[in-house]
């Protein structure tokens, strides 16, 4: 199995961000041959960095910078790509403002709708699409499974389901692909609700709570992420194919303050405030599909916060 892998290479789009670094670290531990993409000179000098401190060896890595907001792409050479994972987007709900809606319709539709375009082109074998829970907006059952409606209530969720429609009408015409939800992501280094709540305790400051603070979310962690990924590659059972990922257990806002408070042994000054833009109150899928690959969470909130903050 390692031969084989050391002969498929996989385009990372987006590796500079916190999936996309944690999954290039993880495929490359598992001998794959990587391009690794980051918009800029800076957020590959931070990856590479990152790499290095995980005491990788490169030789099975590269970098490939492209701004993808401008217009004129230089790709890399697709002839020996065997499979790209598109993570790249803008992915802060709170930041989708109008004075932002070009960003968040350019990287996460139009780039979407390039870089999917040149897979066909190019015949790469599978094209995974990371998209979002945010698609599903609020519903009235839950947990949310793949048939759930989908009605997004804010910019990136709007955007990111035009995103996962633009592959969709590109696998009518012959791109196989399959679309991951991931919802709720967490792990070390990702600047989340998690690390704010962290940081504000932890230096004693005021903290801002949008809402009553009881809205509910089932955190996953990036390594049971990049496992599901792993499951999906080049899985001919999977073209097509949309999987739901999240944790199986939710905690609201206002429990994970104290999960925190009582790590840190302190307790912060809380403000409620109304939330600028429009946030679910909960977002918790169902696994059951994802589940038929073999799939089971391994990761817990509490562990993470107890052993490894």
């Amino acid at each position: 199995m390692t031969s084989e892998l050391k002969e498929r290479k996989i385009l990372i789009t987006g590796a500079t961000g916190f999936i996309g670094k944690w999954l290039t670290l993880y495929l490359h531990n598992k001998s794959f041959q990587l391009i690794a993409h980051g918009s800029s000179e800076e957020s590959i000098r931070r990856l590479k960095s990152f790499l290095r401190g995980q005491n990788i060896d490169e030789n099975n890595l590269e970098y490939w910078q492209e701004n993808f907001l401008k217009d004129d792409w230089k790709f890399p050479n697709f002839s020996d790509i065997d499979a790209v994972i598109h993570c790249a987007a803008i992915t802060k709900v709170r930041e989708g403002t109008l004075e932002n809606y070009d960003k968040y319709f350019q990287l996460n539709v139009v780039a979407t709708k390039i870089i999917g375009k040149k897979a066909l082109k190019e015949k790469i074998k599978h094209f995974i699409h990371l998209s979002t829970g945010q698609v599903f907006g609020k519903v009235d059952k839950f947990p949310i499974t793949e048939q759930t409606p989908k009605n997004p209530i804010n910019l990136y969720g709007i955007t990111k389901l035009m995103g996962e429609q633009v592959i969709a009408s590109l696998g009518m015409m012959g791109l196989n692909y399959t679309i991951i939800r991931p919802f709720s992501v967490y792990g070390k280094m990702h600047q989340n609700i998690i690390a704010i709540i962290t940081n504000k305790i932890k230096n004693n400051e005021e903290l801002t709570i949008y809402g009553d603070g009881n809205q509910k979310r089932a955190f996953l962690h990036v390594d049971d992420i990049c496992n599901a990924i792993f499951l999906i590659l080049f899985n001919e059972k999977c073209f097509e194919k949309d999987y739901n990922l999240s944790g199986e257990k939710e905690y609201s806002v206002n429990e994970l303050v104290n999960l925190l408070s009582k790590k840190f042994e302190k307790e912060p000054k809380i403000v409620y405030k109304k939330a600028p833009v429009n946030e679910l109150n909960r977002n918790i899928a169902d696994l059951t599909k994802i589940k038929l690959l073999g799939f089971r969470p391994q990761k817990t909130l509490e562990d993470f916060i107890f052993n490894e903050l």
